[in-house]
């Protein structure tokens, strides 16, 4: 399917949806085509990438990162993160 800049701005929720079904939608500009959407060709669930190695996943919620540190009252960001590097 081929669309130009209008219709890929004006229906782009609707384009999405059929890239989704597994079609390919070429974006042009100026009867020119300069861009692809096309689908993800097997994306990884979260079962699949839960067998990978170095992963361990219970199943909930992941916890994240471990909180840092929090930035000191008074203190720029810009600054604390200058003195951080170095």
């Amino acid at each position: 399917m081929d669309a130009n800049i209008r219709e890929l701005k004006a229906n782009l929720s609707g384009l999405i949806r059929k890239v989704a079904a597994g079609e390919t939608v070429t974006v042009s500009v100026r009867n020119r085509p300069v861009a692809r959407i096309v689908p993800i060709a097997g994306g990884a669930g979260l079962k699949e990438l839960a067998r990978l190695p170095g992963i361990v996943w219970k199943g909930g919620k992941p916890a994240g990162l471990p909180r840092g540190d929090i930035l000191p009252h008074g203190v720029r960001l810009s600054d604390w993160v200058i003195e951080d590097r170095r």
